[in-house]
């Protein structure tokens, strides 16, 4: 399940929904955090799909898993899922084994990296102004 309900424009952690550590709770089931990098360099919103592109370095981590109850705050750890996967996802971004070969491919970095990606909050603002149209 992917808590944040859709791409992160951004290539950052959106905030998320608690849906995935209520039914977590629920179920007696650990939730584990995970993140990708490289995926968006094939898909994601506003670029044209490259499926068909090869040797595009993927990394997918999962972080440790901890196991929330029916008593727990769902808000609260929602905060701290979003906290792991931001930290997992920071530590790949840090350890991807390339960067971009040119200007025009800046595109897939986020802007806290040097990257033309827009920043939350402009993302968010796009995410709004979609949901509108």
């Amino acid at each position: 399940m992917f808590p944040e309900a859709t791409i992160s424009r951004s290539f950052t952690v959106k905030p998320i929904k608690s849906g995935a550590v209520r039914m977590a709770a629920e179920a007696g089931v650990p939730v584990v955090p995970m993140a990708l990098w490289g995926t968006h360099r094939l898909w994601t919103k506003g670029r044209p799909r490259t499926l068909t592109k090869r040797h595009v370095p993927v990394d997918i981590h999962a972080g440790e898993p901890f196991h929330p109850s029916p008593d727990d705050d769902p808000e609260a750890l929602s905060g701290k899922l979003r906290t792991r996967m931001q930290e997992i996802l920071d530590g790949l971004q840090a350890n991807y084994p390339e960067q971009p070969a040119n200007e025009d491919e800046r595109w897939w970095l986020p802007a806290h990296l040097g990257g033309t990606a827009p920043t939350p909050e402009e993302a968010a603002a796009l995410d709004a102004r979609s949901k509108k149209d």
